[in-house]
């Protein structure tokens, strides 16, 4: 009988490498719940998104012709439509992208908190925590977006004030931004893992991040660096079928292979496997940043010290 590994503690100081090792190790053990339940709550998704991507591409593929540019400018519908299939594909993304956070996360918390692990978890038994992870990662990218659009707006002001070095000015305070914004990605986890506010989480993304910057931003480009490569392998055949479509339309053949119901429909199964294939490869993401938030917890707050005290004089 085959000895089962140790559980992944969440809570543990590692290395980059045990880090890493943790990630992959953790995807090794519950890609098949991973599996299930990201194909039950997104391939929806991914269906809807399909719809509204290919939709808007086929209006950009017809802007190549100078005359429908005039006409999607001057044509009311026109407008309406394009501002319709990019408003879909925006909040259909948005949506897509936090039920998978929220999803990855309730597994992660649920891992650690069962004793059988996730074997034999069914729906139900995540469906709250799911639910709660759903409304507060939402209510966080929000907030996220507005702190992010009232930064562009003080950077352009700034930066129209200062003409004469305004590129130099602007690419310097992107610079420090990025610094000073990479502790946030751990926001999510924080916000999710641990029951508090949404500011007091962000108070403590800076806190945990500033203290292990380098590890996160490492994290963040390495494990961003393999989901775009998984990425790009999903996206390949509907990347290539768009090209093969704009040739088509381009050269005016008349054969009408680029714009048949056949190569259409075809066209949306890439794109649905595009989107799918983007969200499954986001996961290795979001479980990096989760064990990087795991170290830095540890490491400051010694959170694992002080759950074994509690279970301590719990017996």
């Amino acid at each position: 009988m085959e000895t089962q590994k140790p559980k992944i503690a969440m809570y543990v100081q590692r290395t980059f490498g045990d880090k890493l090792n943790a990630t992959f190790d953790f995807i090794k053990e519950n890609w098949k719940v991973l599996l299930k339940y990201v194909t039950y709550l997104l391939l929806p998704v991914s269906l809807i998104q399909a719809l509204s991507m290919n939709g808007l591409m086929g209006m950009m593929l017809g802007t190549a012709d100078p005359a429908v540019v005039e006409a999607m400018f001057t044509d009311s519908g026109q407008v309406v439509t394009f501002v319709s299939y990019y408003g879909l594909l925006l909040l259909i993304s948005l949506i897509g992208t936090n039920l998978l956070g929220a999803l990855v996360y309730t597994l992660m918390r649920l891992y650690n908190e069962r004793e059988q692990r996730l074997s034999g978890i069914e729906f139900g038994e995540l469906k709250p925590l799911l639910y709660r992870n759903f409304k507060r990662l939402f209510s966080l990218t929000l907030f996220a977006i507005f702190m992010m659009v009232l930064i562009g707006l003080v950077i352009g002001v700034l930066a129209s004030l200062v003409s004469s070095f305004s590129v130099l000015f602007v690419f310097l305070l992107l610079l420090v931004g990025l610094l000073l914004l990479a502790p946030l990605l751990l926001w999510g986890s924080i916000y999710l893992f641990e029951d508090i506010s949404l500011m007091k989480a962000f108070s403590k993304a800076f806190r945990l991040g500033f203290a292990t910057w380098g590890g996160v931003v490492l994290m963040a480009i390495v494990m961003g660096f393999l989901a775009s490569i998984l990425q790009g392998v999903t996206t390949m055949p509907w990347y290539i079928s768009i090209l093969v479509k704009t040739f088509f339309i381009a050269s005016d053949a008349g054969n009408g292979i680029g714009t048949s119901a056949g190569y259409n429909f075809m066209l949306y199964l890439f794109g649905v496997l595009q989107a799918f294939g983007a969200y499954l490869a986001m996961i290795f993401y979001l479980v990096g940043l989760a064990y990087q938030y795991g170290h830095a917890a540890e490491k400051m707050d010694s959170v694992r010290i002080e759950e074994d005290i509690n279970h301590f004089d719990q017996l």
